[in-house]
């Protein structure tokens, strides 16, 4: 008697509630043997995908049915933020799939997306269910050997700003630069003073705006006695001419000790030009 109720709700949903909710039984799914109704399920159990490209706006999940024979209807719950995911889902008659549709326009770059998304009955029952963590990231590849000036660790020990080459990477499509290991043993001119140089150091500047460069708080890879020494930004730089430089004072390096201001010289820059 309760399958047959359940055969019922499957073919006359038409009206849903949406709510949050915390999914267990991933990948769970009915079969007609189960019930005598077009059971909806993902094609999919798990979806991890964390290199999307940037300007990406939606994402589509695969669902399937048992029966195409007519249109219909199931209730989607999820635990994404509000307006990622539909709350309804709908077969045309005659489709043994659809397409549900994520909204990620507002996912911002880096930032992981991750939930539970479940296809029930107007009763509850749930059909199928799918766990999903996707996260957009920037595509790098190669630039170039580019002429860089510190004005933030040797100064802050003494020492005069000093000139180099450090291998440079750029976001595909994005004014965003990647310098690799700036600070890296045989690579910094300073790094004959004994101390530690951390490897594999990524210092991602962003000029997608020439008038407001900036970059997060970075570690740099560089201890000289006082721990690793970090580097923020105080006052937005700018890029003209493909050449990066911040303001006077615009900038601060971060020890053990504390946070001092760094670029007191004016000569942080970034040189692009190839």
């Amino acid at each position: 008697m309760k399958n047959i109720f359940k055969s019922i709700l499957a073919l006359t949903v038409l009206a849903f509630a949406a709510s949050s909710c915390d999914v267990s039984n991933v990948g769970n799914k009915l079969s007609q043997n189960d019930v005598d109704a077009p059971a909806a399920s993902f094609v999919q159990k798990v979806i991890n995908e964390t290199e999307l490209s940037p300007s990406l706006t939606s994402y589509e999940i695969v669902v399937g049915r048992t029966s195409p024979d007519y249109p219909a209807q199931v209730v989607v719950e999820t635990n994404l933020p509000n307006g990622v995911c539909p709350r309804v889902l709908g077969f045309s008659a005659g489709d043994s799939s659809t397409k549900l549709v994520l909204d990620l326009s507002s996912l911002a770059i880096g930032s992981p997306l991750k939930g539970t998304i479940a296809l029930k009955d107007q009763a509850g029952f749930t059909y199928s269910s799918i766990s999903v963590t996707l996260q957009k990231a920037f595509k790098w590849e190669t630039y170039g050997s580019c002429k860089y000036t510190d004005d933030i660790i040797g100064p802050l020990f003494g020492y005069d700003p000093v000139t180099y080459s450090v291998v440079v990477e750029k976001a595909q499509g994005f004014e965003m630069y990647r310098l690799n290991d700036p600070y890296g043993k045989g690579v910094f001119p300073r790094s004959t003073k004994s101390g530690t140089y951390r490897a594999g150091v990524k210092w991602v500047i962003d000029a997608t705006d020439p008038n407001a460069v900036t970059f997060d708080r970075t570690k740099l890879g560089v201890d000289w006695g006082y721990d690793e020494m970090e580097a923020a930004v105080l006052k937005a730089g700018t890029m003209v001419n493909k050449v990066i430089t911040f303001p006077t004072k615009g900038l601060v390096v971060y020890d053990a000790d504390g946070g001092y201001y760094a670029n007191n010289n004016g000569a942080f820059k970034l040189d692009l030009n190839l």
